[in-house]
């Protein structure tokens, strides 16, 4: 039985492992339960109101806006009050309202306002369960604690489409009601089970909201994970239109190649972690971005009958890149501002992941499926060849301060 989270101090003392993997499956659970329901856009959205592809679109819209919107006012809001289970709780709760009335709204109007409604609110429970894992680390256990947060999150996206899928053919209320219930439970275990450490608190909603004028390193894993995310839009929405309208592959043998891509970066995560712990986060993040933008520029370049091995170098990659920001974040964070930067590093991520279909959409449509890969991985190497070394010499003293300083030293100059 799990007992509730001691109150402590996020420098001193073990690390309560059972609650972090409490955690984890909070973060698995709600995951899920949320994700379930994007297998079954054309069905559920487009067909049922007969819209275009790209009004149909504006359903995974008007989710992914608010957590840009709000990820950083929930956020700053529990720095400021120096809280996180009681938000954690609350989003939980509206979140489940929100998820179990979408098959019953019949305009397709207000479909989208309560959309905008249940992603307010699912980002609220993301960001806190995220930023309670991190309060929980010690130095030298970041890249293990948000390694397992990640995979845990990871592993709940890849089952979450075929399980999604195969419910909502059946009835969508059914698929609803049952992601509402796993909320319902996960708010029922975080009351229950989940106690913050201590943290401290922010002086004002200001300057929980002006994090990265107090630590602007964290610019750094924002600006990777916009980028990451933005790729990931061309592998979610660009990648099927490809593979189907050039090489003829069904949905499923689409789903099928993606799935190769999930499943190794669900895997490799928490081991990336580790390897942040014991070598510093930056060092992998800009190893595993370059290896990644480079095996992206091949998607739109290569044979059908190679999409699935490029496809699993890219999960690996990803992987690669994904731990070592959230350890970034973790560490680089003020205590009392830790779930402003969460929250920052959220609304970056959905930033990319809201304008990646839209971009590759454009380039697909002026240049081609193959410029719109070519042009994904650019951005992922200019990230690590411009924008990082431009940004490090600016903030090489922030980025000295701990042990991340061995990463990043020896690729500036004296």
């Amino acid at each position: 039985m799990f007992m509730p989270v001691p109150q402590h101090s996020n420098e001193t003392g073990a690390v309560p492992w059972k609650h972090v993997a409490l955690l984890a499956m909070l973060g698995f659970a709600s995951t899920f339960a949320t994700a379930i329901v994007f297998p079954n856009i054309g069905s559920f959205v487009r067909d049922r109101f007969v819209l275009s592809d790209t009004q149909a679109s504006l359903f995974a819209v008007s989710y992914l806006i608010p957590h840009v919107v709000f990820a950083f006012i929930w956020g700053a809001w529990s720095d400021r009050i120096g809280r996180r289970s009681t938000l954690l709780v609350f989003g939980y709760v509206m979140t489940a309202v929100f998820h179990f009335s979408l098959p019953f709204i019949h305009s397709y109007p207000l479909l989208l306002l309560v959309r905008f409604g249940e992603g307010a609110f699912s980002i609220l429970g993301f960001s806190m369960v995220m930023t309670i894992a991190a309060d929980l680390a010690r130095k030298g256990n970041y890249g293990r604690i948000m390694g397992a947060m990640g995979a845990s999150i990871a592993i709940a996206n890849t089952l979450a489409f075929p399980i999604g899928g195969a419910i909502g053919a059946e009835s969508m209320v059914a698929l609803t009601a049952f992601g509402a219930v796993i909320l319902l439970i996960c708010a029922l275990f975080a009351h229950r089970y989940i106690r913050e450490g201590e943290f401290g608190s922010a002086r004002s909603l200001r300057e929980a909201l002006l994090v990265l004028r107090r630590k602007p390193a964290l610019s750094i894993p924002y600006a990777f994970t916009f980028i990451d995310r933005f790729t990931v839009g061309f592998f979610a929405v660009t990648f099927p239109l490809y593979a189907g309208a050039v090489h003829g592959m069904d949905a499923a043998a689409s789903g099928a190649v993606l799935a190769g891509y999930l499943l190794p970066f669900s895997l490799l995560t928490y081991p990336f972690g580790r390897l942040s712990d014991r070598y510093g986060g930056i060092r992998l993040l800009l190893a595993g971005s370059a290896f990644y933008g480079v095996s992206v520029m091949f998607v739109g370049l290569v044979p059908a009958s190679w999409f699935l091995p490029v496809m699993i170098v890219s999960g690996v990659f990803a992987a690669f890149m994904y731990a070592p920001s959230l350890w970034m974040v973790a560490s680089f964070a003020p205590a009392e501002m830790r779930a402003s930067a969460m929250g920052g590093f959220n609304a970056a991520g959905s930033l990319g992941f809201a304008v990646g279909p839209i971009a590759g959409a454009l380039i697909s449509d002026l240049a081609g499926y193959a410029a719109a890969f070519i042009t994904a991985g650019v951005a992922e190497l200019f990230c690590v060849f411009v924008l990082f070394p431009l940004a490090a010499r600016r903030l090489l003293p922030n980025l000295r301060e701990g042990e991340q300083a061995r990463a990043v030293s020896p690729l500036l100059p004296d």
